[in-house]
């Protein structure tokens, strides 16, 4: 066993990290005080809530519920406190979040809704952006639509925001559209700083005795997210890191130390994941840190970054993108 301290730091274009673990938007990161537990219990980075220019109710109650297997079902409409109210204890919480990076995700319905939202994220001390594509805009027909059907429009939005920021700009994207490729490399090309690709699956519960969806939202439908997703997820991991140039952080599936061992063999910088600690508490980060360093150092590796893409000389050099067209 090799006794040399193991290094978990990571660097992610200019913004460095003190290992990889990222809180993903999600119910711990509603308050910029749960962010602060959440950076106390060790993660890297910690990323709010989705926060929109009002506050949003969401979908109707049951949002979220666990499956057999570890999964679970969500269906939470994107319910925040609205950017303002979020911001106002940001400003006085940020100097006690001393030992992560702060990530701001915020959603828009425009081009100029999002460039707003960006801005008031770097104002309340956002050390990087989160977009997120994934919900519907609003075209220039007034049609509700995603963002990531019009590559055209999409180029744009990253352009428009791009430009009215300094801090480091980070996408997350969905697979239900089968363009996650394309998809990429528009982000690459707008001048994203980082992409987080997400292996969406749909699902369903019905209640035996009633017959009824289980869930709140009026089409029944949720997101299945949790450990079964990770080998997914490995694989859109690994084929985007082959298609740009740019950080790839992972989201989706990850549930232990070894896991994010694993992503970051297959190009992921960095791991993002909320399922896990509602399911074993915030200080299950600790555990994975502990568990990461053990089986770095039982092989001989002591840093990291090292590791990342370590797999992808393994695969040939374009991807196998079938099932995403």
């Amino acid at each position: 066993m090799n006794d040399r301290e193991i290094d978990l730091s990571v660097r992610i274009g200019g913004v460095a990290l003190r290992n990889p673990i990222i809180l993903s938007p999600g119910p711990f990161g509603r308050t910029p005080v749960s962010l602060k537990h959440l950076s106390e219990a060790g993660c890297g980075a910690v990323c709010s809530k989705t926060l929109s220019s009002e506050p949003w109710e969401g979908n109707p109650n049951p949002k979220k519920m666990n499956l057999s297997c570890s999964w679970m079902l969500n269906s939470e409409g994107g319910p925040n406190i609205g950017i303002d109210a979020f911001a106002e204890t940001m400003m006085e919480m940020k100097d006690r979040i001393k030992d992560s990076r702060v990530i701001i995700s915020v959603v828009g319905k425009t081009p100029e809704e999002f460039v707003s939202l960006a801005t008031k994220a770097v104002r309340m001390g956002a050390d990087i952006l989160d977009l997120d594509i994934t919900c519907p805009n609003v075209s220039e027909k007034g049609t509700i639509d995603s963002w990531q059907k019009d590559l055209d429009l999409l180029y744009d939005l990253i352009r428009a925001v791009k430009k009215s920021v300094s801090i480091p700009l980070w996408i997350k994207f969905i697979s239900a559209y089968g363009t996650l490729l394309e998809i990429a490399q528009t982000l690459e090309r707008a001048g994203a700083d980082a992409v987080v690709p997400l292996v969406s699956v749909a699902g369903m519960a019905i209640d035996l005795e009633t017959g009824k969806p289980r869930l709140g939202f009026k089409h029944g439908v949720g997101i299945l997210t949790g450990p079964p997703l990770k080998y997914a997820e490995l694989k859109a991991v690994a084929d985007v890191r082959r298609t740009v140039k740019i950080p790839v952080i992972a989201t989706g599936g990850c549930s232990s130390g070894q896991d994010i061992l694993e992503f970051i063999m297959a190009g992921a910088t960095a791991v993002e994941m909320h399922t896990v600690f509602l399911q074993k508490g915030i200080g299950y980060a600790g555990e994975m840190i502990s568990e990461m360093s053990r089986l770095m150092k039982e092989r001989g590796w002591t840093r990291l970054e090292e590791l990342v893409g370590l797999s992808l000389k393994y695969l040939p050099e374009k991807p196998f993108s079938v099932w995403y067209r």
